[in-house]
Formats: structure tokens, C-alpha cells, sequence
């Protein structure tokens, strides 16, 4: 198969799609992968060390015109959806259920693209391309939130001096992101007061990510606010009761179907923001257009912040861009053997194995995602339905 890595076009998206090393396994097995000029330069990964690998270094039009297959990271923008023809093979972030404009869906999906999302690909329940950008997203989002402080208040944070007094940083949501928050805030000595539906399991989840002495730190020193989806109000009592207290807050958690918005719209509104001590920083690393702060909107610049009730808002939708080069092994690392499947062929790669039919978005023309067709409103057709030799039915969860 003719595999094409383009170039990023998403501003301040430096991450590339494959690295050097696995475009020479490629080769080997017999496909030709064209790398589009300095795709990934940003990342740390020459055009040189890309040819000594086997591939084909061309420009942006030559990739789209020879490749079967399109490897990238994240979603095409503009110009980029007139490259396309009709049974090429696209398999990169998309968020089609969620940011990306509905138009981008249905152009991709009429043009006969076969398009598969990294962030629902599933494996024994895990999202398994998500993983890895979401640790390293609650660690960089902390890290910036720690140097905006610095910047915009001349607090430096944590216990680094003895007379001075330890910050507090609020977390919502203690999964991957919000671990690795958790983490950093507390290896940089801030207290944290964590808000989770779970409490009980926060210990369990943190010791992936931090040793014991560290965990035994958190317990001494950390709060817990327990967010009982059938009774938010109490919740959000108490956010409002501590908020004045707080100097960095970092939004970890999604919206899920259990959680309507006529029951909690927001758990920080703009009027509990107002309440943040000025220069006090707000992330929303989630970075969704219907996020859980009342004053988040994503930004696609990483070094763009802006304030609103003399509060610093960063809300970049692509952290991990912060650190292309490694931030492009671990992506890679974790996609990599789908790319090998999808080498093989679409069909066969699909119908093998039930975690990349999961992040099937369109099929040759048709909309074979219910959760994004849900929520774009359109016509959903089982991907079942139109590969009649597979025999186990995608369940989306």
C-alpha cells in the first residue's frame, strides 16, 4: 500500500504521524510511504533520516495524489479536505463527535473517504489512543498553568521557600489527565482539593502514576470533593465555599450522558470564577466547546492565554504539541500496529479486530459512528451492515 504522511496544517501542531523507524518496517514489508518536506522537522525527525528509511520525500499534493492510505494527527483543516479522493483511507484524530464542525463530517464522508478516529479506537474498554495523549496532557497542563501563575502574579507556587505558604490547585475529574496533574501539584508541594464522582477509588487511580511516598504526601495534605451526579447541587456548594481559596483550577472531566445539563450546566460559573483570587489560573484540558467552566472556550494557539474576571484562561485543544518529540513517540508508539493492520488493507484491518472498527467514522459514503451521528444529526448506517462478513457487532460505550 502507498501510505501518506503530510505535514501538520493546524496551527502550532508540530507532532508527526510516524517516525522514521516505522516508516523502515513499512518498507520492508513491501509499501512505499511518501513523507511530506519537513512533516516532521518540528518533532526532531529530518527529511534526511526519512529517505534512509525508505520513504519518498515529496510535497503536500504528491502525498495526497499517491497515498492509499493517509496516517496523521490531527483532523484535515481547509484546503486540506480538496485533497482528498474517493476510497482513500484517513486515520487520525477527528472528533467529529465533538469540536470539529459538522460540514467537515459530511464533506469527508461524500467524498468517499473511509475515515478512522483515533480517540475511539477500543480495546478491552480502554481508549487506547487517547491514553497516552491524555497523561502527558495533565502533565504539561499543569507544568503551564504553574508558569502562567509565575508570569501573571509573581507567585511561585508550592513549597519551594520555607516561610512561604503552599498554594492550593483544584482538579476536576481524576482520570488520566487528572492524575497527572495531581501528580505534578503535588511533586511542586501545592495542596489540591480533587473533585471526582468517585472518591473512594483516587488512591487506586493515583498509584499508576505516583509512588507512595507521594501518594502518603497527597493524603495528608489533599481535599476531596465528592460530585454525586444525582445531587450536583452539593457539590457545587462547596466548589463555590473553597474557590476563593484557589490559584489554579484544571478541568479534567467530559460531560457524559448520565450527567444532563438541566441538572448541572456548569460546575464553575462565571460568577464562581469572579470569586478566584486575580491572576489565579483556569485550564480547561479537555478543551471542548461544551466544557464544565462557564468561561472556557478552546484555543488553538499553544501560547495564547486570555482573562476574563482577572482570571487566566489557557484552553489549548492540542497540550501534547508542547512537546513534539515526545509526545510523537508516545502517540506513535500507540498507533502504530493499527497503521501496520490498515497497511494490510481497510477491509480485512477492520473486520480482524473489533477495537479499530470502533473508530470507524464513514465507510465509502456512508455515517457508521452512532455517537457522532448522534450528535451531528445524521443518517447512522451499522458498519456491520455494509461489511456482511463481520460477525461481532461494534458496541459503543
Amino acid at each position: 500500500m502507498n501510505i501518506g504522511i503530510p505535514k501538520e496544517r493546524k496551527k502550532d501542531e508540530s507532532r508527526v504521524a510516524l517516525r522514521p523507524e516505522q516508516v523502515a518496517i513499512l518498507t520492508k514489508k513491501g509499501h512505499k510511504v511518501f513523507v511530506e518536506t519537513e512533516a516532521g522537522r518540528k518533532a526532531g525527525f529530518g527529511d534526511k533520516v526519512y529517505a534512509r528509511a525508505g520513504a519518498k520525500i515529496v510535497d503536500c499534493d504528491c502525498v495526497y495524489a499517491e497515498a492509499q492510505l493517509i496516517v496523521k494527527v490531527k483532523c484535515p483543516i481547509g484546503g486540506e479536505y480538496g485533497l482528498f479522493r474517493d476510497g482513500q483511507i484517513l486515520f487520525a484524530y477527528l472528533h467529529f463527535d465533538g469540536n470539529e464542525p459538522r460540514e467537515n463530517y459530511v464533506r469527508l464522508a461524500k467524498m468517499g473517504v473511509s475515515a478512522i478516529a483515533y480517540e475511539w479506537v477500543r480495546e478491552d474498554g480502554e481508549l487506547v489512543l487517547l491514553k497516552p495523549m491524555s497523561e502527558i496532557t495533565g502533565t504539561l497542563a499543569a507544568l503551564k498553568t504553574l508558569n502562567l501563575l509565575m508570569e501573571n502574579t509573581g507567585l511561585l507556587a508550592g513549597k519551594y521557600l520555607s516561610s512561604l505558604a503552599p498554594s492550593r490547585a483544584m482538579v476536576i475529574g481524576c482520570g488520566r489527565i487528572g492524575c497527572n496533574a495531581i501528580k505534578v501539584f503535588t511533586m511542586n508541594g501545592l495542596d489540591v482539593t480533587v473533585v471526582d464522582k468517585h472518591p473512594e477509588t483516587i488512591i487506586r487511580r493515583l498509584g499508576r502514576y505516583m509512588t507512595a511516598d507521594m501518594i502518603e504526601n497527597f493524603r495528608h495534605r489533599a481535599s476531596v470533593i465528592c460530585f454525586d451526579e444525582r445531587n450536583p447541587d452539593k457539590a457545587l456548594f462547596r466548589i463555590r465555599e473553597v474557590i476563593p481559596n484557589i490559584r489554579i483550577v484544571i478541568c479534567a472531566a467530559d460531560r457524559r450522558p448520565t450527567l444532563h445539563k438541566d441538572r448541572c450546566r456548569y460546575i464553575i460559573d462565571r460568577k464562581t470564577v469572579a470569586t478566584l483570587p486575580a491572576g489565579s489560573v483556569i485550564c480547561d484540558a479537555t478543551a471542548t466547546l461544551d466544557g464544565f467552566i462557564e468561561t472556557c472556550v478552546p484555543t488553538e494557539s499553544l501560547s495564547d492565554y486570555y482573562l476574563k474576571e482577572n482570571v487566566v484562561h489557557y484552553n489549548c485543544d492540542h497540550i501534547p504539541a508542547l512537546t513534539p518529540h515526545s509526545s510523537t513517540i508516545l502517540l506513535t508508539d500507540a498507533t502504530f500496529p493499527y497503521v501496520l493492520a490498515l497497511a494490510e488493507g481497510f477491509e480485512n484491518a477492520v473486520m480482524n479486530n473489533v477495537g479499530l472498527r470502533r473508530g470507524v467514522m464513514c465507510y465509502r459514503g456512508d455515517f457508521t459512528h452512532r455517537i457522532a451521528t448522534a450528535k451531528k444529526n445524521l443518517p447512522y448506517t451499522p458498519l456491520e451492515s455494509l461489511l456482511p462478513k463481520v460477525a461481532e457487532p461494534v458496541f459503543f460505550g
